[in-house]
């Protein structure tokens, strides 16, 4: 269920609501630091709907840089200050995997590779199970 969008000419945000409490944030455009605010928006609307998670899906993301990722950090802690889990979608060798990956920011976030997993996996031994069968993870 979408409940709503909002975003700039080169950031969109749109929510959609699951039937598990889990509200997804999904993410079309440039994230950098002249649509950050965009993001810091959608969050906090998210928070105020006392999700157990909010999954924030950056498949439809065609740049992030830096302060992207500094805006996504930051709503990382935002959200478990609030007591919500926080996962980001980033399916492999897209614009924000490659970021996340190059920053040392993709073993920080829980990532995983398609929104149906970020929805329903919400065990977090299972998560970390899972990122050891990961390529390139020990």
């Amino acid at each position: 269920m979408t409940a709503g969008s909002a975003g700039s000419a080169r950031l969109r945000s749109s929510y959609r609501y699951d039937d598990l409490d889990v509200l997804t944030v999904l993410l079309s455009g440039e994230l950098d630091e002249e649509t950050a605010l965009v993001v810091v928006r959608a969050v906090t609307f998210a928070l105020d709907k006392r999700p157990q998670a909010l999954v924030i899906d950056l498949a439809g993301l065609t740049a992030l840089t830096g302060a992207g990722v500094h805006v996504l950090r930051a709503a990382q802690d935002r959200a478990a200050t609030e007591g919500v889990v926080l996962r980001l979608v980033a399916p492999a060798a897209c614009p924000a995997d490659r970021r996340l990956a190059e920053a040392g920011m993709a073993a920080v976030f829980d990532v995983y590779p398609d929104g149906a997993a970020a929805r329903v996996e919400n065990d977090r031994t299972a998560f970390l199970r899972r990122m050891r069968r990961r390529p390139g993870s020990r």
